[in-house]
Order: structure tokens, then C-alpha cells, then sequence
């Protein structure tokens, strides 16, 4: 479904819940929207639903017991959303049917369930509790927000952004100046050209890898656009612009660095970033390293994009065991043989545009905690909403866990790195507000992705491979556009 109708039925739905509660009142004269709070004393039932009962107990459920030692708490395992085709229908099925008060959400589960009116609205317990919004990221916020078209329906303890990473020793040995914050694509890119590479091999070199999330030549395309402005794809008008001289100039600059190796290009097998392939299991993450990862770890990239998880692990190489996998204390399960090369290294801000310079499209939100719309038992699940995104568990996590604080007052511990490269940049709105229908980004990624290949083979030409894209492409909006309007 659209995004923006979406937002219109949940904006009436909102203004007809603000008459409806202006107009009725409970006996002691408060709102309806107004809860009782929560004594250490009180007894009670909070059911939550997580990943399982031990990642619960273990993250949050001990300690929130011991505020509240009467108050009985239930988890509902949501175990089998991980292995679900649709991960949203399942999480849905379990609300109907378990009927937590607390659940645990991804941030497209988030979003949808709020377009469904399941989550409860959190406005007004935050303004009747003073709890402090301000003290989060402000693009935090504004995602959650965005994503509930303009309510709140849950908190974000955490936040996934990228910054570029780069080898200080590499710099030095070819005496280039080393990146700075705010610096352009285009800049970053002619930076990346400056080095001398090796496309194949175990001693490969590459100028500028990219984010371990990125399996698809397109990406970095995307990427790009985005940060300028563009777009590739009007939903409401159902027409197709990647034809255009702005796109064409983007695909030019990306296939001439896939070309000459200097930007690196995501291998089909998977693992094209740096950091492998993450799977995240309750409160913790198990992780799979792929055969291209570890490149800027390995020190064969002067550069590379990634999230907080590479400078978590180059500064805690001491904690990987010299034979067999070990566990971190943080969950994280290393491989067998550390695959660091000692060099000097930092960080600063991801590329921008100089039309946009404070704005980033990478980034998102690692979990959601909401409450059930059709909870019996608020009071108690927004307490446990305040535990898990207060400030104690901030300042404790901020000195083990790998994630991004949502509050900017516990950012991680970065040996001395430049951690506010993390959170120098905002959301871009414009993407944000942007939608496309169900499985069209990935079909046309996938086209894009074929035929940027063909011209870094050198088998068509690059105006030949835009008008491939712009006519099929268009097919597939058309009809992905006919099939959301049949739904």
C-alpha cells in the first residue's frame, strides 16, 4: 500500500481518536488517555513479547523484575517471525492471538503494525510522564514518527548509521590527505582513484569499499541519487526517471570506479562489505563472515562505508581466540583466526551532497519496543518502555554493547575515534517520505544490478543499459502499481 495513503487513514483515524477523548472522561476526571502510574509494590501481569524467555531474562527481564518484584512477567516467543516468509503477518498473528502488552519489533513490523492500528499511541503517557524525547537523536524521533505517519508508537533504544572508515597508514604511504567530514561523493570517489589497486586475488587492493549490507552493484547508485535528491520512481504518477543526464552521470562515475577496480564492486556470493553478514538474535548478534569480508580489516581498502559493529571489533581484537570460535561477552561470535592487520585508522562522516550536506539515508532503527493497542495492562508495559530506553541501561550499554545509543549522552566508547561521525548527519526526510510498492525496489535493483554488470564487462554500452532499465523498469512499476490496487 501506498505510504502516503497510508499516512492520510491513520491522520483522520488520529483526529477523530483526539474528539472522541476530548469528549470523554473517566470518573476521576482525567482523560482516557491518562494512566495510572506503576508502584514498586503493585502486583500485576506484563506479557512481552521477544525473541525467547532466556535472551529476555538475560537483556532486560532480571533487572526490571527487581523494580518491580511483584509484578509477574510472561514472555510470548516470537521466534518462529524469524523463519517466517512474511515476517509482518506472522508478528501479527501472535498479537491477535497471545496478546502481549509489550512487543519487541523490527522497524518494517513497526510500521506496519501502526498502519494497522495496532500499536498504542505513546503522546500522551510521554507528556503525562515528562519523559524526556529530547535527550534521543532527533532523527530518532523523527523515523519513529515517520514510520507511524506522524504518531509515536514505540522507542528506539538504538540506531544502525555508517560512517567511512580509512587507513591512516595507507594514506600516509602515498601521501594523500586523509578524508574529512562532510566531504562529497565525488570527492570520496576521485580519493578512492588516487590509490593503486589489484583487483583479484588474496593481495587485492581497493580504493573504497562499500557496506557489508550492499550485495547489489546498484546500491552505491542509489546511494548517490538519493543523497542529491533524486528519485528514480514517482508511485503516484507511476512513471520512471532513471533516464535522466543526473542518474546517467551517477551510473557513469559508479561503473568507471567498478571498472578500474578503485571502488569495490559486491561479489554474488554475498559478504561484499566489510563486516560480513549479520544476524541478529534477540539481544544479541551472531555473525558469518562471507569470502570478501574483512577487506578494510585485512588492510586491503584504504577506505570502506560500515556501521559501528567494524570499529567495535578492530577495538576489541583481543578478544578473538587464537584457535576455534569464542564468544564475546557482548554476544558477538568471532571467527577462528583474527583476521586484523595492525594500521592506524578513524573515521569520519559518510559522503553527502553539497545540496543536502547534513543529511544521511543510511540510517535506520535496529529494534522497536511498542505497547499493544489492545493492552489491559498500559500502565505496566510503558514502564517497561521506560526501562528499556532510559537512561541507567543507556549508560550501561554504552560501555558493552556494539549498537548506536539513541540517547546522545551515552554514545559507545571509541577508543578516541571520531564516534560522532555516527550521528553528525540527519535523516533525510525526503527518503524517508518516499514509498514504492511491495517488491518493486528489489525487482528493479536486480534489473539495474544486471545491467550495470554488462557494461563493466564491456558487453553494452551505457546508454544502451539505461534504456534497458528505463523501459523494463517502467514494466515493473506498471505493474506492481496494478497489483497494490487489486489488493
Amino acid at each position: 500500500m501506498n505510504r502516503w495513503k497510508k499516512k492520510s487513514g491513520l491522520w483522520i483515524g488520529a483526529l477523530a481518536l483526539v474528539f472522541a477523548l476530548s469528549a470523554c472522561t473517566s470518573s476521576g476526571g482525567k482523560e482516557k488517555s491518562a494512566i495510572d502510574s506503576l508502584n514498586r509494590d503493585d502486583k500485576g501481569t506484563l506479557k512481552v513479547a521477544y525473541f525467547n524467555e532466556q535472551a529476555f531474562y538475560m537483556q532486560y527481564g532480571n533487572a526490571f523484575q527487581a523494580m518491580f518484584p511483584n509484578l509477574e512477567l510472561e514472555v510470548v516467543s516470537t521466534e518462529s517471525v524469524f523463519q517466517a516468509e512474511d515476517p509482518v503477518a506472522e508478528m501479527e498473528k501472535i498479537m491477535n492471538e497471545q496478546q502481549p502488552d509489550a512487543v519487541y519489533l523490527t522497524e518494517d513490523q513497526y510500521e506496519a503494525l501502526a498502519g494497522k492500528g495496532m500499536l498504542y499511541d505513546l503522546d500522551a503517557v510521554v507528556k503525562q510522564d515528562e519523559f524526556d524525547l529530547d535527550s534521543f537523536h532527533p532523527s530518532v524521533i523523527e523515523l519513529l514518527k515517520g514510520r507511524g505517519a506522524g504518531k509515536l508508537y514505540g522507542l528506539s533504544p538504538s540506531f544502525s548509521s555508517q560512517a567511512l572508515y580509512y587507513n591512516k597508514d595507507m594514506f600516509d604511504q602515498h601521501g594523500i590527505p586523509y578524508p574529512t567530514d562532510g566531504m562529497s561523493w565525488e570527492e570520496v570517489m576521485q580519493l578512492a582513484a588516487r590509490f593503486p589497486v589489484k583487483k583479484d586475488g588474496d593481495d587485492s587492493l581497493n580504493g573504497l569499499f562499500q557496506p557489508s549490507q550492499w550485495k547489489n552493484p546498484f546500491d552505491l547508485v542509489r546511494t548517490i541519487g538519493e543523497a542529491k535528491g533524486l528519485s528514480y520512481a514517482d508511485t503516484d504518477a507511476g512513471t520512471l526517471s532513471i533516464d535522466s543526464p543526473e542518474w546517467k552521470a551517477i551510473f557513469q562515475s559508479v561503473i568507471d570506479g567498478y571498472k578500474s577496480g578503485s571502488v569495490s564492486m559486491p561479489s554474488d556470493s554475498g559478504g561484499g562489505g566489510m563486516g560480513g553478514m549479520i544476524t541478529r538474535v534477540g539481544g544479541g548478534a551472531a555473525i558469518s563472515f562471507g569470502p570478501d569480508s574483512m577487506k578494510f580489516m585485512s588492510g586491503q581498502a584504504a577506505m570502506a562505508i560500515d556501521g559501528p559493529m567494524v570499529m567495535n571489533m578492530m577495538g576489541r581484537e583481543s578478544r578473538i581466540g587464537a584457535a576455534g570460535a569464542v564468544k564475546s561477552t557482548n554476544g558477538i561470535a568471532s571467527p577462528a583466526k583474527s583476521p586484523f592487520k595492525k594500521f592506524e585508522w578513524d573515521i569520519v562522516t559518510v559522503p553527502v551532497d553539497p545540496s543536502q550536506p547534513d543529511v544521511t539515508g543510511n540510517m535506520s532503527l535496529d529494534n522497536v519496543f511498542s505497547i499493544n493497542a489492545s493492552s489491559e495492562n498500559v500502565s505496566a508495559a510503558w514502564e517497561f518502555l521506560k526501562y528499556a530506553n532510559g537512561e541507567q541501561l543507556a549508560k550501561t550499554n554504552s560501555k558493552s554493547s556494539f549498537s548506536l545509543s539513541a540517547r546522545t549522552a551515552f554514545k559507545n566508547e571509541a577508543d578516541g575515534k571520531n564516534i560522532d561521525a555516527f550521528y553528525a548527519l540527519k535523516i533525510n526526510s525526503q527518503t524517508l517520505l518516499q514509498t514504492l510498492p511491495a517488491g518493486f525496489a528489489d525487482s528493479f535493483s536486480q534489473l539495474a544490478a544486471e545491467q550495470i554488470k554488462q557494461v563493466v564487462e564491456e558487453k553494452v554500452s551505457l546508454d544502451e543499459a539505461l534504456k534497458q532499465i528505463q523501459s523494463k523498469g517502467q514494466l515493473l512499476l506498471t505493474e506492481a502499481n496494478t497489483s497494490e490496487g487489486q489488493q
